[in-house]
């Protein structure tokens, strides 16, 4: 058993050792049945079992053999015939005959056993199916269960970071403030849409794709320009940040740090931002409209 101030837990196969079918689902502790985790292996328990009990086998009562349906009952053929009387007397018409009979609850009875408590957790625990696969410390392995290995520190490797970060920009990141100019598994670009203070002029030849017309220019406006706010790599590129990997003092420490980290990247991509007026787009403010 693994107990806490929160949950407790039980297995009959502490070391998942290869296929193993529990024997625990089919049995009571101190009156009840075992709650279900993720795990196969391991159930949620009230406290330390003071008893076990499993079902008695049930015992067949009132065996007999029956008549089939669609054949006849005759004095050579009755309806029920008594197992001490069908093989002597009924083995010519044996196929005309279902064997049947009822059961009845025995009730319970003890089971032998013996509580190993491998791990006693002072605080909360409760066990989860992990979303990350983080990296322990080489002695915190050898030392502890992989079951309570989500309280002791961990941290993510670099490439699990950059994914995770890449993947929460794309999937949230507001278009109309920020824009992804690359998107590749060694790089990471994100730039800022800064609103210009005012339009800014510019003439485009519209027929600059064909040799044979004339020029004919078109008058068009900027109305924003982009600055790198975030860029970052998994591994050594160009002159890319390499990316921090996420780390924490437990696993839900480090559920809380990854969060943090996102929330505060993404408010910051999608800040609405335009060129400051007074300094003529030296500066940016806060758009106040938004």
């Amino acid at each position: 058993m693994i107990t806490s101030n929160s949950n407790n837990y039980i297995s009959d196969n502490v070391n998942n050792e290869g296929y193993f079918y529990t024997k625990l689902s089919n049995l009571l502790f101190d009156g009840k049945n075992l709650e279900n985790t993720y795990d196969n292996n391991w159930f949620k328990i009230d406290s330390i079992p003071t008893k076990i009990e499993k079902v008695k086998p049930k015992t067949k009562i009132n065996q007999r053999y029956e008549l089939k349906e669609g054949y006849p009952e005759s004095e050579l053929t009755p309806k029920v015939v008594n197992c001490s009387d069908f093989d002597d007397n009924y083995d010519e018409v044996r196929g005309l005959y279902t064997f049947k009979y009822d059961e009845v609850e025995e009730g319970f009875e003890d089971v032998e056993f013996e509580v190993n408590v491998i791990e006693e957790v002072d605080g909360e625990f409760e066990m989860k199916q992990l979303q990350y696969t983080p990296k322990y410390n080489f002695l915190d392995k050898i030392q502890t269960h992989p079951k309570l290995l989500p309280l002791k520190p961990c941290k993510l490797s670099n490439e699990q970071s950059y994914k995770i970060i890449r993947d929460f920009v794309k999937n949230n990141i507001n278009s109309k403030y920020a824009a992804i100019t690359s998107d590749y598994y060694f790089c990471f670009t994100v730039k800022k849409k800064i609103e210009l203070y005012e339009p800014r002029q510019y003439q485009v030849d519209i027929n600059s794709g064909y040799k044979r017309r004339k020029p004919k220019y078109e008058t068009r406006y900027q109305r924003s320009r982009e600055v790198t706010v975030f860029e970052v790599a998994p591994k050594p590129y160009q002159s890319y940040t390499i990316v921090t990997p996420f780390e924490g003092a437990s696993y839900e420490d480090l559920l809380v740090n990854i969060d943090t980290y996102l929330n505060d990247l993404i408010t910051k991509i999608n800040e609405p931002l335009i060129e400051c007026e007074c300094c003529k787009g030296t500066g940016v403010i806060i758009d106040g409209n938004n």
